[in-house]
């Protein structure tokens, strides 16, 4: 008798369960069914009929091959051992983050491959959204899975573009998130301008010297739609914006009295 364990005992049982064809329901079973959803059956039943996890062309390798992070693939991992180890909780607290561990592995494949060779279809019907049998079993919150795969699906669909007043001016939508006034914003100097885009790029935790900022804040601005932050932004002192403004025309007429002297 066969008594190898692949991986891990949940890895294990959701793999014999597919090749049995047995269990169709169990969340490990359809945990591998997604596997194979993403990364086809020759990539994830293969090692393990060699027995190969972590080297090259095994479980781990084929998971990671399309940007994935062996980091991430390893949490992944336990994430999966710990809903089996308590899978008699209902609802269970790593149901919907082994859900979004598969759309983020998806994504990923996604945006790094011709596009043709992927069926999102396919992958989206072996998602837990609400009214699903598994999710009205486990989940912590019934809209959460599906609402994380269209912000992702989002994100991509619109390729995150984002709209510049000039140069160093972030979007509207960023602005406002902090409690800015658009009319104030295009009266500013490039100076004025950066001392906002900094607050901004700090509250949503982006590091300004990453060449992807941009679209990194774009990225948090949608994210946040579906998952509002629970720390509220600091309102801006209103004499910020006023002291802001009053520099700029002071500036403005600074100069036009330079240009009358010299005129005269």
């Amino acid at each position: 008798m066969d008594t190898k364990v692949f991986v891990n005992d949940a890895i294990n049982i959701g793999i014999l369960n597919y090749l049995n064809k047995v269990n169709s329901d169990d969340f490990m079973t359809v945990v591998i069914e997604t596997l194979i959803a993403i990364y086809g059956e020759l990539d994830i039943i293969n090692p393990y009929k060699t027995n190969n996890e972590s080297s090259i062309g095994g479980f781990d390798y084929n998971i990671s091959k399309y940007g994935y992070s062996k980091e991430n693939l390893s949490i992944f991992k336990q994430n999966v051992m710990n809903f089996y180890l308590s899978k008699d909780e209902k609802p269970n607290k790593y149901f919907n983050i082994i859900e979004k561990e598969l759309i983020d592995m998806f994504f990923i494949k996604y945006n790094s491959i011709e596009k043709s060779k992927i069926d999102v279809e396919v992958f989206k019907g072996k998602l837990a959204f609400e009214g699903s049998k598994l999710n009205e079993e486990y989940s912590t919150d019934k809209k959460e899975i599906e609402k994380y795969y269209n912000l992702k699906y989002k994100q991509l669909d619109l390729n995150i573009s984002y709209t510049k007043i000039n140069k160093n001016t972030l979007s509207d939508e960023a602005y406002i998130s902090l409690g800015y006034s658009i009319d104030n914003i295009k009266k500013m100097n490039e100076n004025q301008l950066l001392e906002i885009n900094n607050k901004i790029f700090k509250y949503y935790n982006i590091d300004e010297t990453k060449d992807d900022k941009y679209i990194r804040l774009e990225q948090a601005l949608e994210y946040y739609k579906e998952f509002p932050k629970k720390e509220e932004p600091k309102k801006e002192n209103g004499y910020t914006e006023i002291y802001l403004i009053l520099g700029f025309v002071l500036g403005s007429l600074l100069v036009i009295g330079i240009i009358v002297g010299v005129l005269s």
